[in-house]
């Protein structure tokens, strides 16, 4: 097996990642909250501005797969490798999560039909999470066909162009999903929003980076920290602004017109990019400063994959515990943080506790169980 330079940094970026998508699944039931209020409001915020994780986890697979595979390497070999990394814990989740739903209540439902099992394996409905591994499979297929296609625009200096035409098509992809959605019904929304062209940009963004990754170190490092912060509340104001401002007018989010989302398709690149700089400025003082804070971090991202996994449900558990225990449910504010810290801690402490067992690989991830190792800078990365 050929070793391949290891960005340290992704761990921490994917561990800032799962934190957010932690806080987005927590923050979602504001639904629940019956009037428009400051908690509310403030929930809504935080659902919108902790989008950023599934692009962050995207940008990540494209850089970790261009550092893996560049030049020549074997197509059926990647191939094999993807199928093992993504299809069983997709396969196990998806069947544990239909016959265990975790949306409301959690519960033990009856065996679903044939078709119900094609239908949610197609489009990642068995969970509210698992939309996301119907990008990346699709992604992981195209990526040889990507790559090629970027090497050739790489070879003649057009890199960039082809990142803005991405970034504009991708937007372009994204209204129309919202507008076809509207007028078409929301079927046609559900399957173009899971379609890859919703994130390629991030994607060929990471590969970019991968091949440029001094180029990007240097031009961070060139970047004055509060500036980024500045760019990224800036748009996280515009983000969160465009479902708050609805509410408040409105009374309630129902009265949101398809125009909003428009505008917030435009201009939710604007605050991903930022963000994603400033989340690598972030990892990169903790990789260098050290100590117990970034060595939490890392193993928090290290253990991403099966906290990703498992987090619908152990959400779910703790709400139900909480609820039993105080009396209080999703229309208390108390709720949200304590469920966010203890989803988090228990997400990671029951993914850690497996990561010891034999054969867990393909639930906590290779990083895991190469620690230790010398060769541990330059193990191959898990995609």
């Amino acid at each position: 097996m050929v070793l391949v330079a290891w960005i340290r940094e992704l761990e921490y970026l994917r561990g800032f990642a799962a934190l957010a998508v932690i806080a987005v699944h927590v923050s979602m039931n504001f639904t629940q909250i019956p009037a428009v209020n400051l908690p509310g409001l403030l929930n809504v915020f935080i659902y919108i501005t902790a989008h950023f994780a599934v692009p962050v986890f995207i940008f990540i697979s494209g850089w970790v797969l261009a550092l893996r595979y560049s030049g020549a390497y074997s197509i059926p070999a990647y191939y094999r490798r993807r199928a093992r990394t993504i299809l069983p814990p997709y396969l196990f989740f998806t069947g544990l999560y239909l016959l265990i739903p975790v949306e409301g209540a959690i519960r033990v439902a009856s065996l679903p039909d044939p078709g119900a099992v094609v239908g949610a394996l197609l489009m990642g409905t068995a969970a509210y999470h698992l939309w996301f591994f119907v990008v990346i499979i699709q992604l992981y297929l195209l990526y040889p066909l990507i790559v090629r296609g970027y090497d050739v625009f790489d070879r003649i200096g057009a890199a960039p162009f082809l990142l803005l035409a991405l970034l504009f098509c991708q937007v372009l992809w994204n209204m129309g999903a919202h507008a076809l959605g509207a007028f078409a019904g929301a079927d046609w929304y559900a399957i173009l929003a899971r379609a890859f062209p919703s994130h390629l940009f991030y994607f060929v963004l990471g590969i970019h980076v991968s091949r440029n990754t001094g180029w990007f170190r240097a031009a961070v490092r060139s970047l004055s920290p509060a500036w980024v912060i500045v760019a990224a509340a800036l748009g996280a104001l515009l983000v969160g602004g465009v479902w708050v401002v609805p509410m408040l007018l409105h009374g309630s989010f129902s009265g949101a017109t398809l125009a909003v989302f428009c505008v917030y398709r435009i201009i939710e690149p604007l605050y991903y990019i930022p963000v994603i700089v400033l989340l690598f400025m972030a990892a990169t003082w903790l990789e260098k400063t050290g100590g117990i804070l970034a060595d939490s971090f890392r193993s928090f991202g290290e253990h991403s994959f099966g906290i990703y996994l498992i987090h619908p449900a152990v959400i779910a558990v703790l709400a139900a515990t909480w609820a039993s225990w105080t009396g209080l449910s999703w229309t208390d504010w108390m709720t949200y943080p304590v469920l966010f810290v203890a989803t988090t801690a228990v997400g990671y402490g029951v993914v850690r506790g497996v990561s010891v067992i034999p054969a867990t690989g393909w639930l906590v991830g290779e990083s895991r169980s190469r620690r230790g190792r010398p060769d541990d800078l330059q193990h191959p990365p898990r995609e």
